[in-house]
């Protein structure tokens, strides 16, 4: 996926390191389709800049641990925080352990603020705004 400025990695090394980081997205994108190449920008500038590591794999290559996660379109990112998943809250939609679809920085940010802050407490729970 070079033409994104991203290495993508087996879901097992992404997982790896995602539970060994302090903060971390685990972000499955297809290099082909636009929505994620947008998601990709939007995290390599975002994560670095809210001190949260990001790790891409590819959703067309690792297609069945995407399906075993229940993840059925991309981008889709999972959020850690030293070393568990957390759960994202969005009105009208029920709780997930992952964040599915299109985003804009403005809520990219604040969910990686809101992983960020789960460090100093014992919050799980990441709260999105409603999906436009």
């Amino acid at each position: 996926m070079a033409e994104l400025g991203c290495e993508c990695i087996p879901f097992a090394r992404a997982e790896d390191g995602a539970t060994s980081a302090p903060v971390s997205v685990i972000a499955f994108v297809q290099p082909w389709f636009g929505p994620s190449q947008m998601a990709v920008r939007q995290l390599l500038s975002a994560g670095p800049a809210c001190g949260v590591d990001v790790f891409f794999v590819d959703a067309d290559q690792e297609a069945l641990k995407a399906h075993q996660l229940g993840i059925w379109g991309s981008p889709a990112m999972l959020f850690y925080a030293r070393g568990c998943q957390l759960t994202i809250q969005r009105p009208e939609v029920d709780d997930a352990t992952k964040y599915i679809g299109s985003i804009t920085m403005e809520e990219l940010e604040s969910l990686l603020r809101q992983a960020r802050e789960c460090l100093t407490s014992s919050n799980t729970i990441l709260r999105a705004g409603a999906h436009h």
